[in-house]
């Protein structure tokens, strides 16, 4: 099958979409938004395994050749290769759309906040039930990712939990001409915007609510408003929170329950499920604290823009940041410069973004420790750049490991390179114990 992606994507979300498509045995074109470059690594990795990197004014005919056009977020789609192309998805619509996700348990988390948390705690409490789920993270992701882990028949998975945020709704309604395969359960965080008639579909939420989903989770405003709404059945919708739920106003566990008793769950076991969470694995994640120093996991963030946020919430706090890794999306390292300002000290992690990073921070005189390619001497030399400080603040000391790159060239994915964190710190605390 003849592919074309369109452009790589400012989350990487094109090479994702590459890599999977190459791996299924397609030939692969993509879009480049500049020439090729020599010294562009996401182009060099992605020519290395196959994909062959077209100019703009080839995009008409390949559309028209190709038996699949990809969007990618963030990258519109040209009216005139709407026309041409025969076919149009997303990463989520082929996530949906995939053969090994129709045997599963399909479950949708959307709305304009309070996502995240509710869709990991949810994968967490179904995968503590003994109900293998994968979670299919929003912000900063590619479902692609997700999906080459399905294709491999070592993973076997019972249940999906996608995030979507309403411009994903969007585009993936789009992609599946608006007519969604199965969901069997819609939870919905805060109120969105829907149509008031059932053939009015100007209003996001319009997009994807409809006869295939089976059962709606809405709160109280949105319950209303699909009560007289005539888009879905009326016995389809139930409103949360349910007077007996146990996590009232507690984010991500309260809409979490109520999925979990409409999957069937008892009430004790629904709430037992959520005993023990600590959060969203690798998104700010406490691993641990010792000698004054706390540990914190933000693998997850493989963007500027996400260790930017993450140390929005650590202002006045010293700070020992691991940053670096795998530049997949071509970014401007220059958004970086901020979280290093704010950074008591910057160890750094190999790969492809650190090495275009290392120029500018020789350039600024920033003093950095590495790079390192193994997490356990990256996690050493921030731990002794946090000894050497503690004292000189009134605070604890914070090794945070949110490196605003992807993984690919030293670890399997971002997870891993959080477990690799985890495991590095919890030997470090041991052997720190014993010398004690």
């Amino acid at each position: 099958m003849k592919i074309l992606i369109l452009g790589l994507g400012a989350s990487g979300g094109g090479a994702e979409a590459a890599e999977y498509y190459l791996k299924l045995g397609h030939s692969v074109e993509i879009i480049s938004p500049q020439e090729k470059a020599d010294n562009d690594p996401a182009i060099q990795h992605l020519s290395k395994i196959g994909a062959v990197f077209i100019a703009k004014e080839e995009a008409l005919k390949a559309a028209a050749d190709a038996d699949l056009v990809v969007k990618v977020p963030g990258i519109p789609i040209p009216y005139m290769i709407k026309k041409k192309a025969k076919r149009i998805t997303n990463d989520i619509a082929a996530l949906l759309e995939n053969p090994k996700t129709e045997r599963m348990t399909r479950i949708i988390i959307a709305g304009s906040k309070g996502k995240t948390s509710t869709a990991s705690a949810l994968a967490s409490a179904l995968n503590k039930l003994g109900i293998s789920a994968a979670f299919s993270e929003g912000l900063g992701y590619s479902a692609f990712h997700l999906l080459s882990d399905i294709e491999n028949e070592e993973r076997t998975y019972d249940a999906i939990v996608i995030e979507m945020s309403l411009w994903q709704i969007k585009d993936t309604s789009a992609s599946l001409g608006h007519n969604w395969p199965r969901i069997d359960i819609l939870g919905i965080t805060d109120n969105i915007p829907i149509s008031l008639s059932p053939t009015d579909m100007g209003a996001e939420g319009s997009l994807f609510i409809g006869p295939w989903i089976r059962k709606i989770i809405a709160p109280r405003l949105l319950w209303e408003k699909l009560m007289i709404s005539g888009i879905v059945r009326r016995r389809s919708v139930k409103m949360y929170p349910s007077p007996i739920n146990p996590f009232r106003n507690k984010p991500g566990m309260e809409l979490g329950w109520e999925c979990l008793r409409a999957i069937g769950f008892r009430r004790k076991d629904a709430k037992n499920a959520f005993s023990g969470y600590k959060g969203i694995p690798n998104r700010m994640e406490f691993i641990a604290v010792d000698n004054g120093i706390s540990f914190i996991n933000d693998s997850s963030s493989v963007l500027p823009i996400s260790v930017a946020f993450s140390l929005r919430g650590m202002k006045g706090m010293p700070v020992h940041l691991i940053l670096g890794g795998t530049d997949k999306s071509r970014i401007d390292i220059s958004e970086l410069r901020d979280p290093i300002d704010e950074s008591i000290s910057l160890t750094l992690l190999s790969g492809s973004l650190t090495d275009k990073l290392i120029p500018l921070l020789h350039r600024e005189c920033i003093k950095f420790n590495g790079p390192f390619d193994d997490m356990n001497e990256a996690v050493k030399s921030a731990y002794s750049s946090a000894l050497s400080h503690r004292g000189k603040r009134d605070t604890t000391e914070i090794i945070l490991l949110s490196p605003g790159a992807y993984a690919d060239e030293y670890f399997s994915n971002e997870f891993e390179r959080g477990a690799r964190f985890k495991e590095a710190v919890l030997a470090l605390i041991e052997k720190d114990s014993v010398e004690r």
